[in-house]
């Protein structure tokens, strides 16, 4: 039972093709034109790696290619396409969804419906699956959505304290993303910690390009920082976190900005590379803040800040913390930044060892054998999620 994965982001697509029943990682691909060129890499398991830069750009061609490539690359690792059970499509923001669901024209529609509240993630998920569908015309597609695990938060979670028919009305509400990454997280420490997936409390922080974190309690989610769309909560890359809403009120009145332009200003130039004017990726800012780069030095204890008041919250919320896990991009490598959050959180019942946190490789515990928390580092693998969810919906 063979099922293709595909996780669309604003210029990149991961596409994954699994065995169901084992759970492996049959092929992976994915595609990245956020540069001047497109870089597409291949690997089927058991095979060489291909890589090259490509003259083409764009979800649906990458679609294309990466299909072309399961059958045609040698060694071929499909006989046909005709073998594969289904296509998994990894939407961002599925608003009143609350479990994954096969697509349809109606339920295309309400995606296409939500596109406003997540501009940089709902157009690559929808333009991605017009592409499959195109060339897997015969195969069940199915919409896992990051919001999903994020269904279990309670009214006292997700309720804004706004006038009641905005919510009842308008649906305005917190929703939360990333849900891929934290549930599988949540399982993956409570195997880390011996335990069973309902036993223990965690705070996840998935920090990436785009960056939340959740309390899970039980194996569900009770709070999360991300909202009513990903701009919410943590400093980013780009976006800005939570921000006063009279920031957006005073620059429409007083400054002319129109609401197209704080949006653009909000999701694309703010985070990491507005306070630093330099760049939107952690690792140049690293860099730049060994250097003395003030900005960046600033940018990165905004940042740094932000995630250890987030964590003290969240813990208070479970009453008390088994384990503190961070994966992502940043979460999974960047050590120094690891190392500036867990900054004195012994109030919190963990210590960092830092050896341990320099040569970490994950999945690791990189807490001290004191701690009475442990701090785990975890690869995320939203592909696993997917795969269990696709295979609930098309049986």
């Amino acid at each position: 039972m063979f099922i293709l994965l595909l996780n669309a982001g604003s210029s990149s697509l991961k596409a994954t093709l699994m065995d169901a029943p084992a759970g492996n990682v049959v092929a992976s691909g994915q595609a990245d034109w956020a540069g001047a060129t497109t870089r597409y890499r291949y690997a089927p398991t058991g095979g060489s790696e291909h890589a090259e830069d490509v003259p083409w750009k764009g979800h649906a061609e990458a679609v294309r290619r990466f299909v072309h490539d399961l059958t045609h690359a040698a060694p071929a690792v499909l006989p046909n396409l005709s073998v594969l059970a289904a296509v998994g499509h990894r939407v961002v923001h599925g608003g009143p969804f609350t479990a994954s669901v096969r697509i349809t024209p109606d339920v295309r529609a309400r995606i296409q419906a939500l596109v406003d509240l997540a501009p940089l993630h709902n157009p690559p998920s929808l333009e991605t699956l017009a592409a499959a569908e195109a060339e897997l015309p015969g195969v069940p597609h199915v919409a896992v959505f990051d919001t999903g695990f994020h269904a279990t938060l309670p009214p006292e979670a997700y309720t804004y304290a706004l006038p009641s028919h905005w919510t009842n009305d308008w649906g305005i509400r917190r929703y939360g993303f990333h849900g891929l990454s934290h549930a599988y997280c949540a399982r993956r420490a409570a195997e880390l910690l011996g335990k069973r997936p309902d036993e223990p409390k965690l705070v996840i922080c998935h920090l990436g390009h785009g960056c939340s974190a959740s309390a899970v309690q039980g194996g569900r989610c009770v709070e999360t920082t991300m909202g009513f769309t990903p701009l919410d909560g943590l400093v980013m890359a780009t976006r800005s976190g939570a921000v006063d809403p009279g920031i957006v009120l005073h620059v429409q009145q007083r400054h002319g900005m129109t609401a197209e332009q704080v949006e653009t200003a909000l999701n694309r130039e703010a985070g990491l590379l507005g306070v630093s004017g330099l760049s939107a990726d952690m690792r140049e800012i690293l860099a730049a803040a060994r250097t003395g780069h003030a900005a960046a030095r600033l940018a990165l204890a905004v940042y740094v800040r932000r995630v250890r008041q987030t964590i003290g919250a969240l813990t208070v919320t479970l009453g008390g913390l088994d384990a503190l896990v961070f994966t992502a991009g940043v979460g999974e490598h960047a050590t120094e930044v690891r190392a500036a959050i867990c900054t004195d959180l012994e109030c919190l019942g963990l210590t960092l060892d830092p050896a341990a946190n320099a040569a970490c490789r994950p999945d690791a515990d990189v807490a001290s054998r004191a701690s009475r928390g442990r701090v785990l580092v975890i690869a995320t693998r939203e592909d696993v999620t997917m795969l269990r969810e696709v295979v609930q919906v098309v049986g």
